[in-house]
């Protein structure tokens, strides 16, 4: 029997008992308008900002060659066209921030004029993929002021966020212009004429009664999460032949203020019988769902075979995601001349680049799942994939200890195969925290990997002193992006944290007093007071802890008693949040890759049950991976290629450009910072947990990462195979 299979007090009586009193008065929410807004209005301008009355707002460019620059002012954008580059779209001045429908026909209007006759083409287009138009047509402004016109209508599916696009990039067949020329746009129109309707379509009340779409073992604490308006609801479980097997009554709602809904517990835990059921409140009944003690087995697995299918430098064999080798040859260290050859490691996220800081949390993570779940689950070598990307670490060290921050091209590609990104491969300046970040990796590498590959281990543990060296000598040196690279920046204000981790984990490998008291030194610190003992790529220091309160004996027992309070504040205080929620859930707020802090809690949490024995922090931790499966206001599994529903547009460039998501990776969920334009354009207004939507364009809540695949990993393991 696995350790965390025994407690028996369900968790949601625990964090809810603030709830279980008198009758619940439901108060409406303060949820703003989310509906319609202007897109099916006949009549009036679709374009908010058509006019510019608000200057620059929705309107940006794109260059590809060219350059230009713009000025607003008296409702009109006028523009300097500086250099047109090779291509039609060498420069785009386009808007984001419409809606189109499918069967709607539109007029689009605009009124422009150009110094010297200047080729335009203007497309109303899909914003992705192969960016095909919707609406096209190209015309030569000259000085005299036009009002063009265009009609058609939308016979493709409906698109909540195309793009409006004036492409003024070479078109020699139209072109008679002496560098700069001024173009000058003004009252640009998009409106509809005819009345229609957007289809609801109902998915027979899954999106009310919330279940962990994975699936549940035969003796897991079993919890459905049902929006209600009123107490009292009786709820019952069916058999996959319909047959009623329990019935009982809802738990007391939880006001849930990130969900902007009453959510009520329904436990079916007492259904221990592998089978197919569902949760029925009323005439909503769940998505189906298995109850067996294998659910978790083929998960765990597609989650681990993502890193080898993103492989990067080598041949990767696969039906669908395989590919040639990529990203090979020397790369040019930034500012210099120089070249290192630093092919091998995984593609980092949705792109093809490759990043230490976040390519050691990831490490980190695998290794610490492998400690966990290396004597129950057997499908996949996880220290045989996790030396790839330690391999390539290993040549991102310079000779003198410090690392390399990141290996990329200077933009982000086109949405192709790996093997079609082939521009120059660029090498960004060394960082404190990529340094720190690596020597904590290695270090840990040298002590798992000591009994089954001791030449190995040598090697990682004499880059990780080789990394502390550089750092000793050197203060913090914080990384921006090089003025010509536009890829992840992975910056960080501080390194302090990192530097702990490294310390710890130097200490373990080598049992070298100095560390123990370099680890010490730090965790004194000013820098220290803010931490939150988190296990994100921003802040590592939740892994030191782990390291310093399973190792007494190495380190002093103020460091040790330091540390395990500091782990068990923390995790009260996620207690404490998640009794304000409605689905168990610890964050306070959703942010770009939510769905990993969401995980690295319950990673915390799962931690302060081995400290404690205590088992509210289990049951916690168990309901942070419900959540992410499907216990959630989406009604979403955020895993690809599990559960019901599931994301099916990843931003995940193989994904794209195969037309099919690459199974078992966790996408970045809900971000109510809106942190990219389909979102704002699709979500503004939604509570925090529903500001997610399933589109490739939406990379704030829809991108995937080796990083938050990792988190999901170690939950996977600790919960499900840890003895």
């Amino acid at each position: 029997m696995k350790k965390y299979l025994t407690f028996i007090l369900p968790f949601f009586l625990l964090i809810m008992t603030p709830f279980i009193s008198c009758g619940t008065s439901f108060k409406s929410f303060p949820q703003t308008d989310t509906g319609q807004k202007i897109w099916m209005k006949t009549g009036v301008n679709q374009l908010e900002n058509g006019d510019f009355s608000r200057r620059g707002t929705n309107w940006n460019f794109y260059l590809a060659g060219g350059n230009a620059s713009v000025q607003y002012g008296s409702k009109k954008a006028a523009i300097t066209l500086s250099s047109t580059g090779n291509v039609n779209y060498g420069v785009q001045f386009y808007y984001d921030g419409f809606r189109l429908y499918q069967g709607g026909r539109y007029t689009f209007k605009f009124t422009a004029n150009a110094s010297s006759p200047k080729g335009c083409e203007v497309r109303i287009q899909y914003n992705g993929g192969d960016y095909h138009a919707y609406a096209i047509d190209t015309y030569t402004f000259t000085p005299e002021a036009r009002t063009y016109s265009l009609d058609f209508e939308m016979k493709e599916a409906s698109d909540p966020a195309p793009r409006l696009a004036f492409n003024m990039g070479a078109f020699p067949d139209r072109d008679k212009i002496k560098m700069p020329v001024e173009i000058t746009i003004q009252d640009v129109s998009l409106v509809l004429n005819n009345a229609i309707s957007a289809k609801e379509e109902s998915n027979g009340g899954a999106d009310i009664v919330r279940i962990n779409q994975t699936g549940y073992r035969t003796n897991d604490r079993k919890t459905a999460f049902v929006k209600v308006q009123k107490d009292g609801q009786l709820f019952s479980v069916l058999d996959k032949n319909g047959t009623e097997v329990l019935s009982g009554k809802l738990g007391k709602p939880v006001r849930d203020e990130m969900a902007f809904e009453y959510t009520a517990p329904a436990d079916f835990s007492s259904i221990t019988e592998p089978g197919t059921y569902t949760v029925k409140v009323g005439s909503d009944e769940s998505f189906p769902f298995v109850i067996s003690d294998s659910v978790y087995t083929p998960l765990l697995t597609d989650a681990l075979s993502y890193f080898t299918l993103s492989r990067c430098g080598t041949e990767v064999t696969g039906s669908l995601f395989g590919h040639p080798a990529c990203h090979l040859g020397e790369a040019r260290i930034f500012g210099t001349n120089d070249y290192i050859e630093a092919d091998g490691g995984w593609h980092d996220a949705g792109d093809y680049g490759r990043y230490v800081v976040p390519a050691a949390k990831t490490v980190a993570d695998l290794l610490f799942a492998h400690q966990a779940a290396s004597e129950t689950y057997r499908n996949f070598s996880i220290l045989g994939e996790t030396q790839w990307e330690l391999d390539w670490m290993f040549k991102m060290q310079r000779a003198d200890g410090g690392v390399y921050h990141k290996i990329t091209c200077k933009k982000f590609p086109p949405f192709v195969m790996p093997q079609l990104e082939t521009e120059q491969l660029i090498v960004s300046p060394v960082s404190t925290a990529a340094t720190a970040d690596f020597a904590a990796s290695t270090a840990l590498a040298a002590v798992y990997y000591r009994s089954s590959n001791p030449q190995f281990a040598n090697t990682a543990l004499a880059a990780a002193e080789r990394a502390w060296n550089y750092l000793e000598l050197n203060s913090f040196q914080a990384f921006s992006n090089p003025s010509t690279v536009e890829t992840g920046a992975y910056a960080d204000t501080s390194d302090t944290d990192e530097r702990y981790f490294a310390a710890a984990a130097l200490c373990k490998a080598t049992g070298n007093a100095k560390y123990a008291g370099a680890a010490e030194k730090l965790r004194k610190s000013p820098y220290a007071e803010s931490w939150k003992e988190e296990y994100g790529w921003a802040q590592m220091e939740g892994y030191g802890d782990e390291i310093i309160i399973n190792n007494p004996d190495l380190f002093s027992p103020w460091l040790v008693k330091e540390a395990k309070n500091a782990v068990l504040k923390r995790a009260d205080a996620l207690i404490a949040q998640a009794a304000n929620s409605g689905f168990g859930l610890a964050i306070k707020e959703t942010v770009w890759g939510s769905n990993m802090e969401v995980l690295n809690d319950a990673h915390l949490l799962a931690f302060a049950y081995d400290i404690t024995g205590k088992k509210k922090y289990i049951g916690a931790a168990y309901a942070q991976v419900n959540y992410v499966l499907g216990c959630n206001p989406m009604t979403e599994c955020y895993v690809t290629g599990y559960g019901t529903h599931s994301p099916q547009h990843p931003h995940h460039r193989p994904s794209i450009a195969m037309n099919t998501p690459m199974k078992g990776m966790l996408v970045g969920g809900p971000d109510e910072k809106l942190e990219d334009a389909f979102a704002q354009n699709l979500l503004a207004g939604k509570p925090p947990l529903l500001c997610y939507v399933d589109n490739y364009q939406s990379f704030s809540t829809n991108e995937v990462a080796i990083y938050w695949n990792s988190a999901l990993v170690y939950a996977l393991a600790k919960l499900y195979y840890a003895r």
